[in-house]
């Protein structure tokens, strides 16, 4: 009889999302090989040897962190030539494979079925494994607060998508986009610009006004609506994807040559606003654990160093 339920095959990467998997399957009763929880037992010995022995013969099922990251990594490669070893002769499914993105992993077979996890929070997806590996999977009531750990986990989820897009933004660097070449122009694109921050920046706020709150999460002493914290939580990451947007097309643009360090300028101005959001993000997902969380988030700028280069281009 196998020793694990499932073993987890991950890049380390991935670990936030697949650490809290493995929680969850705990606590529903699946027995699991997940590393961090073998760290005694692994210490001193031929890992080469042992990881083979786990991911070929000891579980019923492997489950598969599909990732850019999982594809290109050497332990990674080794735990799943031993899980495609074992499914070349095993009667059922063995390899479940979950999709963080559609990095291609060789030797999978086309058409294996699989999982976008992309959208789907780590209890989901636990409880998707329990019942593929037969564990009754009660629905208990919700803990206290648990429309705070919902909405947090769905804007972690959502905004680790949008990793590319982050590290183009601190890099500065974006798809050519438009040129412009007239100076009117420029300065009109800008304009309409600006007051498109604007708007993106009061939409993150409105989102979070005390009345949309509670629709979601219900008022005092009753439970929330978990439709609707999905979607409030969706909202939420729509707008700071569009603020990455909003500045990469700024960055994508070639004005006039005396335009260049206003636009450069401007497409900073997300700075701020995506590092308050980012930091509220990580201090509502702290404070769930006391299953409660402050939903308030108030944006700031400076807006100077735009207003020195605009100055400049008015005067000369």
């Amino acid at each position: 009889m196998p020793k694990y339920d499932v073993c987890l095959s991950f890049a380390g990467e991935d670990r936030p999302y697949v650490d809290q998997v493995a929680r969850h399957l705990t606590e529903l009763g699946v027995s699991r090989f997940y590393d961090t929880d073998e760290q005694a037992d692994l210490w001193g010995k031929n890992l080469v040897e042992h990881l083979h022995q786990i991911y070929s013969k000891d579980s019923r099922f492997c489950v598969m962190f599909i990732s850019e990251h999982y594809a290109r990594k050497m332990w990674t490669k080794h735990e799943r030539q031993s899980a495609f070893d074992r499914a070349l002769v095993s009667d059922t499914e063995y390899v479940l494979p979950v999709r963080f993105d559609d990095t291609e992993i060789p030797a999978l077979r086309v058409g294996t079925g699989y999982l976008d996890i992309s959208n789907r929070t780590p209890r989901e997806l636990a409880e998707m494994i329990a019942q593929k590996v037969g564990k009754a999977v009660t629905t208990p009531p919700p803990p206290a607060g648990w429309e705070y750990q919902l909405f947090s986990d769905t804007v972690a989820m959502l905004m680790r998508n949008l990793k590319d897009k982050r590290v183009s933004h601190e890099m500065g660097t974006a798809k050519p986009k438009r040129m412009i070449t007239e100076d009117v122009d420029a300065l009109d694109t800008f304009r309409a610009r600006s007051r498109s921050f604007d708007g993106i920046l009061n939409t993150v706020e409105d989102l979070l006004a005390p009345g949309r709150v509670q629709m979601a999460f219900g008022p005092p002493g009753r439970p929330g609506d978990r439709d609707k914290i999905k979607h409030l939580a969706n909202k939420f990451v729509e707008q700071y994807e569009g603020l990455l947007d909003w500045s990469a097309e700024l960055r994508g643009t070639t004005p006039p040559d005396r335009y260049a360090a206003l636009y450069q300028a401007a497409a900073r101005l997300a700075d701020q606003p995506l590092q308050q959001i980012e930091r509220f993000v990580e201090e509502f997902a702290a404070a769930t654990d006391r299953g409660a969380g402050d939903l308030r988030l108030h944006l700031e700028y400076d807006v100077r160093p735009v207003e020195a280069e605009l100055q400049k281009v008015q005067t000369t």
